[in-house]
This record gives C-alpha cells, sequence and structure tokens, in this order.
C-alpha cells in the first residue's frame, strides 16, 4: 500500500498518512486562514479529496474515493478546525470552527468511506487538498456603469437601456433585454439567462488561487495513458524531459515535463513531474510548483474541475467572488478585483526566489499585478505571490473576499452568459451549475452534464481578469474584450490561459 502525500502547495501541509478498511487519517495545517463574522463575512477553507488505485486490477487504474455525508463520521483534533461533509459524498470541506485568524496548528483528521473496503492491501490512497474561500450569499453588481464612449471597461455588463451596473438579487431567471453590454461591438442586449444557471447570489466556494502546476501534474499522474494522451501536447510516449504542454520553443514558465515516458502494451501511464530550471531532476525545491498554470484549454481546465469535484464558474460568479456585495459600495470605475485603478507590474523578469514557494516580485506597492510583460518568454508567477500576513486588500491583489489574483496572472476561464449572436453557436446559456463526479470519460474529458467538455464548446465559454502578457485593461474586473473571441485564447492551449473552480456548499 502507498500513501501519497503533496509535494506542498501555499503552506498547505498534510502529512502522516494512515489508512484502513474504513476510514483514512492524515495531519493538515496551513497558514493565513481565517473566519471573520464582519466584513466580509467568511472563511477559508480547503476542499479535501481521495483517489484510490486498485493494484490487484489489470490496468490499477485510479478512482475517486466517494465518503461519508454524516458530519458525525468525520472527525478533526485541536478544536480549531471543523470537517463539512457534502452531500454528494465527493470529499470534505476543512475549516475553522470560530472566529480567527492566522496559522491553523496541526491537527489530525480522519475521514470515513462511505462504503468500506474489505481490504486495502493491494490500495494506493492520494489525498488531494485545495485551498477554498466561501462566498456567501448576497446580493452584488455586475459592470462598473461607465458612460465614457468606449467605456473604460470593455464591454462591461449593465442594466439594459442605461449606463448604470446591474444588481442581482437572486438566482431567479433573468429576463430577456434586461442585462446589456455598454458598447464595441457586440449586441447590446443579452437573451434571458435561465433561474438555473448560476447567478452568483447563492453561496459557493472558489479556489483561492488559480490552478497550479503541481495540481495539474498530480492530476495527469493519477490518469491512465490514453487520458494522459489527451490532457497534454505530445504523446505519452515522448523521451524523459519533454514539455507536456508548451512548445519546447516557448514554455513561458511551464516546467510539466514527462519524467518517465508511458511503456509496455497496453500502455503503463506516463509519469509526469515539474523542472523548471530544466536540469533533468524533477520536483526540486526550485522547479515551480506553485507557479500558476498556463496552456490550458478549455478542455483540460473542464476535466481537471470534474477530476476534482468542483465545477467551472460563471462569468457573473467571477464578479461577485472579484467585487463583492452590494453592501460594499457601488462599483468602482475600471477598477480591479482589489476595488481601486492603481495597478502596478510584477514580472517573471524580476523576481526573488525564483520557483521557490516563497517566489516573490522585486517590486511591491499598491496593485502588484502580473500583467503586460514586455518580455514575450516570461510567464506566470506563482500563486498568491503579493500577499503577507500583513498586506492589505490593495496591496496583495486580492478579491473583497480574499480570493488571490482574480486581474492578472492568467485569464480565467468561465461559462459566459450568452447573448443574441451567441458567439455564433446558440443563444442562451444551458450551465445548470452540475458538480464534476470525479471521474471522466473514456478519452479522458469531462462528462458532466452540460459542461461541454468533450465537444467544440470553447464558444460557451469567456476569459476574465487579464494575464501575465497583456494590457493592464484586460485586468479590470468589469472588462469582457474577449466577449466574442475567448476561443483564440482557450480552445487551444495558450500560454496566457489558465482558470480555478468552484463549488457550492
Amino acid at each position: 500500500m502507498l500513501l501519497t502525500l503533496p509535494l506542498g502547495a501555499n503552506n498547505l501541509q498534510l502529512s502522516n498518512m494512515q489508512a484502513s478498511t474504513s476510514d483514512l487519517s492524515f495531519d493538515i495545517s496551513w497558514e493565513n486562514s481565517w473566519n471573520v463574522s464582519s466584513a466580509p463575512n467568511n472563511w477559508d477553507a480547503v476542499w479535501v479529496i481521495i483517489k484510490f488505485q486498485d493494484c490487484a486490477t489489470e490496468t490499477k487504474r485510479w478512482s475517486h474515493l466517494t465518503l461519508s455525508t454524516n458530519n458525525a463520521d468525520h472527525s478533526i483534533t485541536g478544536g480549531v478546525l471543523q470537517v463539512d461533509a457534502v452531500s454528494d459524498g465527493m470529499g470534505v470541506f476543512i475549516r475553522r470552527t470560530s472566529t480567527g485568524a492566522g496559522n491553523t496548528g496541526l491537527a489530525s483528521c480522519t475521514l470515513t468511506f462511505s462504503s468500506a473496503f474489505s481490504s486495502i492491501t493491494d490500495l494506493n490512497f492520494e489525498v488531494i487538498g485545495i485551498e477554498m474561500v466561501y462566498v456567501p450569499q448576497n446580493s452584488f453588481y455586475v459592470g462598473d456603469g461607465s458612460t465614457a464612449s468606449p467605456p473604460l471597461s470593455q464591454n462591461a455588463m449593465g442594466s439594459s437601456g442605461a449606463s448604470s451596473p446591474y444588481l442581482i438579487t437572486s438566482e431567479n431567471a433573468i429576463s430577456t433585454n434586461t442585462l446589456a453590454n455598454t458598447s464595441q461591438g457586440a449586441p447590446t442586449n443579452h437573451d434571458a439567462i435561465p433561474a438555473a444557471f448560476p447567478k452568483g447570489y447563492a453561496a459557493f466556494y472558489c479556489m483561492k488561487y488559480e490552478i497550479s502546476q503541481e495540481l495539474y501534474m498530480r492530476f495527469l499522474n493519477t490518469l491512465p495513458a490514453t487520458h494522459q494522451g489527451n490532457r497534454t501536447a505530445v504523446a505519452v510516449t515522448a523521451s524523459a524531459g519533454t514539455l507536456a504542454l508548451a512548445p519546447a520553443a516557448s514554455p513561458k514558465r511551464n516546467a510539466i515535463r514527462i519524467e518517465v515516458p508511458a511503456s509496455n502494451s497496453p500502455l503503463r501511464p506516463a509519469v509526469y513531474g515539474l523542472d523548471l530550471n530544466n536540469n533533468g531532476t524533477f520536483n526540486e525545491a526550485t522547479d515551480g510548483a506553485n507557479i500558476a498554470c498556463n496552456y490550458l484549454s478549455w478542455y483540460d481546465f473542464l476535466a481537471l474541475l470534474d477530476w476534482a469535484a468542483l465545477r467551472p464558474m460563471t462569468e457573473l460568479e467571477y464578479e461577485k467572488a472579484a467585487r463583492g456585495p452590494s453592501s460594499a459600495g457601488t462599483p468602482v470605475l475600471a477598477a480591479y478585483c482589489w476595488n481601486t485603478t492603481n495597478i502596478l507590474q510584477a514580472d517573471a523578469g524580476a523576481l526573488n526566489n525564483a520557483g521557490l514557494d516563497n517566489e516573490v516580485s522585486t517590486t511591491s506597492g499598491n496593485g502588484l499585478c502580473a500583467f503586460n510583460s514586455a518580455n514575450n518568454s516570461h510567464g506566470p508567477l506563482r500563486t498568491g505571490f503579493a500577499a503577507t500576513s500583513i498586506s492589505n486588500r490593495e496591496q496583495s491583489g486580492a478579491s473583497y473576499y480574499g480570493i488571490m489574483e482574480l486581474s492578472g496572472n492568467v485569464w480565467e476561464q468561465c461559462l459566459h452568459i450568452g447573448h443574441s449572436n451567441g458567439f455564433g453557436n446558440g443563444a442562451a446559456p444551458i450551465f445548470s451549475g452540475v458538480l464534476g463526479d470525479g471521474e471522466l470519460d473514456a478519452l479522458g474529458n469531462a462528462n458532466a452534464l452540460n459542461w461541454g467538455g468533450n465537444s467544440n464548446s470553447a464558444w460557451r465559454s469567456i476569459v476574465r481578469g487579464g494575464n501575465w502578457n497583456q494590457a493592464g485593461s484586460n485586468c479590470q474586473l468589469s472588462n469582457r474584450s474577449a466577449i466574442t473571441g475567448a476561443g483564440a485564447e482557450n480552445n487551444l492551449r495558450n500560454a496566457r490561459t489558465g482558470g480555478r473552480g468552484v463549488r457550492q456548499p
């Protein structure tokens, strides 16, 4: 039996794993945790999922392990943290029990399986922890109300017939011609948005950080070879050291490489590792585990979210997560996710501790953001690079709720709200908030209902929030410059594109 631990991400530590036929225990801790009862009235958490591999089977395939849906079946020591089960059993949320902030300290957690195994002699387990932030239910604005021509935030949403932000007060359907774009050649009014399409009013959890290269590497290492081949850019049998996602001539700080090529017939899966400095030694401390993962196509992105039992966020949820509730005030014109118009460039060419877990920009100040790199060979930075234990929202580049890099670094891939031209492929959105089930289809694509993970569906998406390579205006939280051309950024693998997932509690 093999118990696999993470390489370490953003000071989240999982260790000392032990398994029985009915449960699995591990120690957990992370830094800069919070639970606040005043604004923003939220907390951070860790989404924990478990994968298992049956080595007695011919395929030795990894599968998703379902957990008990009863809170009382799980336990955690220390009195600081609690375990929240979820109704589908796909994982658990671990979070602070009461108000407080700072490091959690080490706690021992035991999670109970939904069904016991008869034996675990031939089983391997892998526990994955993903840091999340709770976004509570409340009303919020979309769009910033620009009256300029052209608007300060290109194609920003707003109220139909008026240059004002649109207030979302429920998850009810939004009628035709109620929500509009402000300009720039896109249709003025939007089609109806069904009640089932997540508006952002209801509470949800959002990944605190963009998908890291470590997380995508671990995803690849639990897939069969046929799936790996569709979720990477090169053959699984390519030689050791071959870049898995990025072109050899322009890796743009993507460090995921083939460590051991796939072999034998039927193919034994490849093993992937990180080698940012390309010295042939994998998974060193300097190999960029926490750099945001770029070169993620829409289909790669959806597959990872399905595997992690998360889902893509809608662009309405993106604006809620970035701006905060309507009670925080009317939107600031052309603001970034830290709610000011200040922006200061951070670039991969000017770093301290490059590739390490504490990689930081040599520049510091308000609105620090990875954007508009003058060197096209550079790439994204470490997730959470600007945040410290004492930085404020503007200094750390955080959203109202404490979510990092919703402006800059890599594009956020979202489901668009649709409009009357339907981006050439239909009109009203059909996504209904279905969650991933931890498994993929026969080809390694997301198979969740109405995600479009296995079809030509990048037209359902829109990229938001800007990126390390392009102008700062793209980083404005109301900017929708890709409203008619998201496919150019994510239909294929692009050095500017990554993303993050969400999940309802």
